[in-house]
């Protein structure tokens, strides 16, 4: 799982002891109270915002007056109206006649108005520009967002960038919250007259912090504040614990920034599950304003197996300006082993989408990964599933080509590969230890039953859920089969298939799907249709250790064209943020996970093994397969790439004298099939 943040603060500075300094925060937005992406799908304007100035302003202008909605203090004094110019200025003094251009200088100038607040460099004259506002929150804690959209900035074609005013407070906030390639080149600051002014270091070229994301995920801000820097003031900024753990010692980690004017030289840290308080005086530091420190206590927790811990980590500092951000509390659980990690990529895509080969090939690029499940889901055309279609952008937001992993990484297909390897190692409750996936010719039926087991006791709403996915779908020959090809022509680069090595720059467009074999890892049925899982499938509140079975309804075979180039995707899925836990696949006709170690008459042996052990199997046909082992953790420790293998005996060696005694894990993968066999190394 991803470490808990309360704020995560990267720097901090202070101009002399001044009316404004001000700190820099990365991740999410102020007081997260603007959730809104940064532009709706299409570019453009966010919906619901009031456009201010509309686009293309090749000429730079001031926009017409506007009221602020609430009471708020500029420099000390009360200000009620403001006006923004499309170059990037909010001023207060709404007589200001000549408009600043879009080429930035330092501040203070004589071109910016006095009592102004600066995203200065911005240029909203492209036919998508806007400069736009809304209020957010309820009084008395409300804040005005004025909005730049898809401005230019410095190299950079396109940048969302806003001021936020804040009520009560005063805090004025600039938000970097979007930009492609380039560099920026950006004045950024306050200016109260013509010889005092306050600016962002770098000014006035500051470049953009924030990436592509149209979430709040990685957007970067400044936060502007009246008065002067407290002396002594600490803020706990993560408290790094996993919300499962293994058995034995787990670190406390957190890091820490220092928000106050002298540096921090000493202070105590405490954590308490209940059975402390365990206190640990950090002494020898010289932390310096806008420094960070990251820490690990002296006293680990020993975590016992099944327990669950909630633990409050605490900062003390001497002197304190502010102890509300000093503690923050995490809750673990302490499971009995650690399954391997399987990660599910969904992609978003569909026949229309000129740009969606790239998340085909993301996909393909995929399938030599064992621990990696792919699933297409099809947005407007005859592939697609309506209830998987209308919740999907919950968690893959954005447009099309999307794509996220276990619905919790998002991104660009074509990035599929650093998506997984972010996600992988995380540490999970349970595994899907076995499928029966099986068509019934009787019933023209597919039977889909599955047991998944949990390693420790869990509160929560978990379910199981399903999903039918094919490849190689041709469709009926029709027009809205062919792929839409923005790649044809080769004037955005080759994209070449790294399986059937189809090389769509020089395909056409539209391409008939007979020409690349037809589509792969197309989602055609949903369990339940939603993509929270089956409510039932587990017990509802508490999911106590152990193993559960779960019969899913028959699927009606017609929701495939052919049984056997599909497969069955079992997931066990949070219904509560949708996050899929762990998964597995299995072919349509096999008996499941664990029939095949049967079938193939695995065998692993000696088993407890020393310096090595033995995997043998049978094939009755030319199959491509793949192993990997992975220690009690998950971690993989050794793995073989998929090869194909002929038909009949195999027997493969591994070296395990550089394993310590323990139980791992032997993963096996053969033509779509998984089989895991516990190992034991004692010596």
């Amino acid at each position: 799982m991803k470490k808990i943040f309360l704020l995560s603060a990267l720097a901090l500075c202070q101009f002399a002891f001044g009316q404004y300094y001000y700190l820099e925060y990365s991740g999410g937005t102020p007081g997260d109270l603007n959730q809104d992406g940064a532009y709706p799908e299409g570019s453009g304007q966010v919906a619901g915002w009031n456009s201010i100035i509309g686009p293309s302003q090749t000429t730079p202008i001031w926009s017409a007056d506007q009221t602020i909605p609430f009471t708020f203090n500029f420099n000390g004094s009360p200000v009620t109206d403001y006006k923004v110019s499309s170059t990037g200025v909010l001023t207060f003094d709404t007589g200001a006649g000549t408009v600043p251009g879009a080429t930035s200088a330092a501040i203070p100038s004589a071109s910016i108005p006095d009592n102004s607040i600066c995203l200065w460099g911005l240029e909203a004259s492209g036919t998508n520009d806007n400069v736009s506002i809304k209020t957010f929150g309820s009084a008395p804690n409300r804040q005005l967002w004025i909005h730049f959209s898809s401005c230019a900035n410095g190299s950079i074609a396109w940048s969302y960038y806003s001021i936020v005013l804040e009520e009560t407070s005063d805090k004025i906030y600039l938000v970097d919250q979007r930009n492609t390639t380039g560099t920026g080149a950006l004045s950024m600051g306050v200016q109260i007259n013509s010889t005092t002014a306050y600016s962002v270091t770098g000014s006035p070229n500051v470049d953009a912090v924030a990436g592509t994301d149209a979430t709040p995920v990685d957007d970067f801000y400044y936060e502007f504040n009246f008065g002067t820097l407290p002396a002594a003031d600490v803020q706990l900024t993560s408290f790094d614990l996993l919300p499962y753990v293994g058995i034995g010692n787990v670190d406390i980690e957190g890091s820490f920034v220092n928000y106050g004017a002298d540096p921090i030289t000493a202070l105590d840290v405490t954590w308490d599950d209940g059975t402390g308080p365990y206190t640990q005086n950090l002494t020898g530091l010289n932390i310096p304003t806008n420094g960070s420190y990251n820490f690990t206590h002296s006293t680990p927790l020993v975590a016992v197996s099944g327990n669950s811990y909630t633990i409050d980590l605490t900062l003390t500092l001497t002197g304190d300006a502010n102890m509300a951000d000093n503690t923050l509390q995490m809750s673990t659980i302490s499971l009995t082993s650690i399954p391997t990690k399987v990660v599910v990529g969904e992609e978003k895509t569909g026949t229309w989408c000129g740009w969606c080969p790239r998340g085909a090939v993301g996909l393909a690029g995929m399938e030599s990964e064992p621990q990696f499940i792919g699933i297409a889901v099809h947005n407007g055309d005859p592939m697609t599933i309506t209830a998987y279609d209308n919740e999907i952008g919950t968690y893959v937001p954005g447009g099309y080509p999307g794509a996220g992993v276990d619905r919790v990484i998002d991104g660009d297909p074509s990035d599929f590969d650093q998506m997984f390897a972010d996600r992988v190692n995380e540490v999970v409750p349970c595994a899907v230890n076995e499928i029966t996936a099986n068509y019934n010719d009787g019933t023209d039926k597919i039977e889909v039953s599955t047991t998944v087991e949990f390693f420790g006791t869990v509160g929560g709403d978990y379910r199981i859920s399903c999903v039918v996915i094919e490849d190689d779908v041709i469709g009926d020959g029709t027009a809205s089969w062919n792929q839409t090809n923005y790649y044809d022509g080769g004037g955005s680069g080759l994209l070449t298939d790294p399986i059937t090595s189809f090389e769509w720059s020089t395909a056409g467009d539209p391409v008939d799907p007979n020409d690349f074999g037809g589509y792969d890892h197309v989602a055609r049925y949903l369990s339940s249709s939603t993509m929270l899982g089956d409510a039932g499938s587990l017990p509802s509140s508490t999911v106590t250790e152990g193993t559960y079975d779960y019969d899913f309804a028959d699927i009606n075979a017609s929701v495939v064209d052919d049984i056997f180039k599909s497969h069955v995707v079992v997931m066990v899925v949070n219904a509560n943020t949708g996050e899929i836990l762990n998964a597995g696949k299995a072919s349509i006709g096999t008996s499941g996970l664990t029939t095949a170690e049967n079938n193939f008459n695995l065998s692993v042996y000696p088993n407890p093994a020393n310096d090595q052990v033995n995997l043998s199997f049978n094939l009755a046909n030319n199959e491509k397969v793949a192993y990997f082992v992975t220690d009690i953790t998950g971690k993989v420790i050794y793995s073989v790439s998929e090869t194909e293998l002929q038909s009949g005996a195999q027997k493969f060696t591994i070296d395990t004298n550089n394993l310590t005694d323990g139980v791992y894990f032997i993963n096996l993968q053969i033509g779509g099939k998984n089989i895991t066999k516990k190992l034991v190394i004692a010596k």
